[in-house]
C-alpha cells in the first residue's frame, strides 16, 4: 500500500477513536434513543454527573409523601440496640403500641389475600417460595403517623420515602424464603432500608433469619433472638415479640446491596404471626411537592 494512503486510513482510524471518546463523554445520547425511553436507567449526564433511574408512576404511587402539617401523638420508644454497624441492623423495643397494633391489625384484616412473587416482572403465586397471606394497610391517621415515626427513626434522610405499608399473616407451615429486600438497586435509587414489626406473636416457629449476620455475645440478646437454635452456630433469628421491630439497611452508598441482609421468614410451627413491613426508597433528586404542585397546574389549565 503507498505511503500516502497509510497516513490517511492512519487518520480516519484517529479521527474515530476521538469521535467516540467525545460520544461517551457527552453522555452517548444516541443509546438512550435506540434503547427506548431512559425511565429505569442510571447513567451520566452531558456533563459527566450521575444520575439515577427514573421514577416509574407505579413507583411513585407506592411511595408516601411526607405530610408537611401531619400532627402526632408523642411515642417513646422503650429500648433502641445496635446489633451491627455495618450493615446497620437495629432492635427497636416498643416501635408500636399496643393501641397501634391493634388498629393496624384490624383495619388489615378485611384486605388479606395471598402473598405473591415476583420474577423478571411478572408476579406469580408460589407456595414453595412465599407462603402467607399479605394486606395493604388503610392509611388512617394512625398509619400515617407509623409511617412518618419510620421516617424520623433514618433522621429525615434526603430523597428516602417510605413506601405505603404492608401485613403479613403466616398461619402454621407459613414462611418466606432466603432474599434480598434490596432486589435491584442501583446508586441513587432503591429499596434502600427495612423494618419488620411483629404485631402478632402468638405462634411458635415463625423467626425472622439472617444467615450471614455475625450472632452477638452478650446474652442479653437472648430476649430478642434465639440462643440456642439446633445446628446453628452462627447468624441471628430474631424472635416475634409483638410491637417490636428489627431495622436495617440494605444498600451500600454506591448502591450495591449488603449481602449481609440476606434472610427469610422461617416457618410457623403453630399458631399465628403476624407483621408489617415498612420499606423506604432512596430515589435522589425526586422533590414529590413539586410532582404534586405540576399536577395540580395541569388539572386547573384543563
Amino acid at each position: 500500500m503507498p505511503a500516502g494512503s497509510a497516513l490517511s486510513l492512519g487518520s480516519v482510524l484517529q479521527y474515530v477513536v476521538l469521535g467516540v471518546l467525545a460520544y461517551v463523554l457527552a453522555g452517548a445520547p444516541l443509546l438512550s434513543v435506540l434503547t427506548g425511553s431512559p425511565e429505569g436507567r442510571a447513567g451520566r449526564d452531558s456533563y459527566g454527573a450521575w444520575v439515577p433511574p427514573a421514577l416509574s408512576g407505579d413507583k411513585a404511587a407506592a411511595l408516601v409523601v411526607p405530610e408537611r402539617n401531619l400532627s402526632c401523638e408523642a411515642h417513646a420508644l422503650r429500648g433502641v440496640h445496635v446489633l451491627s454497624r455495618e450493615p446497620l441492623v437495629v432492635y427497636v423495643e416498643g416501635f408500636l403500641s399496643e393501641d397501634e397494633v391493634r388498629e393496624v391489625v384490624d383495619v388489615s384484616e378485611p384486605h388479606f389475600h395471598p402473598s405473591t412473587v415476583w420474577t423478571s416482572g411478572h408476579e406469580r403465586l408460589d407456595p414453595t417460595v412465599r407462603l402467607s397471606h399479605k394486606a395493604a394497610v388503610p392509611r388512617t391517621h394512625t398509619v400515617r403517623c407509623i409511617e412518618e415515626r419510620a421516617r424520623a427513626f433514618q433522621g429525615w434522610r434526603p430523597y428516602v420515602f417510605v413506601e405505603k405499608l404492608w401485613a403479613q399473616k403466616y398461619g402454621p407451615g407459613g414462611h418466606y424464603a432466603y432474599h434480598y429486600d434490596w432486589g435491584t438497586a442501583t446508586r441513587g435509587a432503591g429499596r434502600i432500608s427495612s423494618f419488620m414489626v411483629w404485631l402478632g406473636d402468638e405462634c411458635e416457629g415463625g423467626g425472622t433469619r439472617f444467615p450471614r449476620l455475625e450472632r452477638p455475645v452478650d446474652e442479653a440478646w437472648c430476649r430478642f433472638i434465639e440462643c440456642e437454635e439446633e445446628g446453628k452456630k452462627s447468624g441471628v433469628t430474631f424472635k416475634p415479640v409483638k410491637g417490636n421491630a428489627v431495622y436495617w439497611e440494605n444498600m451500600k452508598p454506591d448502591g450495591t446491596g449488603y449481602e449481609e441482609s440476606w434472610h427469610a421468614g422461617l416457618p410457623v410451627t403453630s399458631g399465628t404471626k403476624i407483621g408489617l413491613n415498612i420499606w423506604s426508597w432512596l430515589q435522589e433528586g425526586y422533590d414529590p411537592y413539586a410532582s404534586q404542585e405540576s399536577a395540580e397546574k395541569k388539572t386547573q389549565e384543563a
